[in-house]
């Protein structure tokens, strides 16, 4: 299935595509020494999209599969469906996922690299996270598989980036929750006519 695939992936590798994906730049402010960085503004650019049409593919397959081997489940709950790890098809499609995570890190990549060539500029440092993905925990004393639709791991020293709206802040975080925001990314709105 990923094998054939490939085609489109190669196509769409550093392409950011649509609905509520985006590039755009903003200025960073580093309150205290963080992130690499010494105190002060910098030029940023923030992106938004994923593993694109190849990872949605993937994720479609694999959720019509679960759902075919839950029939028990209630229309309303068929969405809730799952493939145990324990099985090939549950191996498969983690193997599949982490593959498409990588993916998308690689489309980051290639987009930052390309906006900074075209503008002349050094990449001084990069925060990355993954959303709409699915880590192996360890909670309770239990290694427990976490989805997390649309948010990412905050924990102890991981960095996050929390994207605003076009009027609105974005925030680069630091894990756990509860610590103070280290720095943050303002992008200024349109000026107003």
């Amino acid at each position: 299935m990923i094998r054939r695939l490939f085609p489109k992936a190669r196509e769409q590798l550093g392409t950011s595509g649509s609905g509520n994906h985006f590039v755009e730049f903003g200025t960073l402010t580093i309150d205290a020494p963080d992130v690499g960085l010494e105190p002060g503004k910098y030029l940023a650019v923030l992106s938004h999209s994923g593993s694109r049409g190849t990872g949605a593919q993937i994720a479609d397959f694999y959720s019509r599969l679960a759902m075919e081997k839950h029939p028990e489940l209630p229309p309303e709950l068929k969405r809730l469906a799952w493939l145990d790890l324990d099985s090939e098809a549950g191996q498969e499609y983690w193997a599949a996922m982490n593959l498409m995570g990588d993916y998308a890190s690689a489309n980051h990549a290639v987009i930052h690299r390309k906006v900074a060539k075209t503008l002349g500029f050094k990449v001084l440092t990069s925060i990355e996270n993954h959303h709409n993905f699915a880590w192996k925990e360890q909670h309770g004393g239990r290694e427990l598989i976490v989805h997390r639709k649309g948010a990412t791991p905050a924990g102890k020293d991981v960095l996050g980036v929390i994207p605003g709206s076009m009027a609105t802040p974005g925030f680069v975080v630091r894990g756990p929750a509860e610590t103070k925001r280290r720095s943050f990314l303002r992008r200024t709105a349109p000026a107003a006519s």
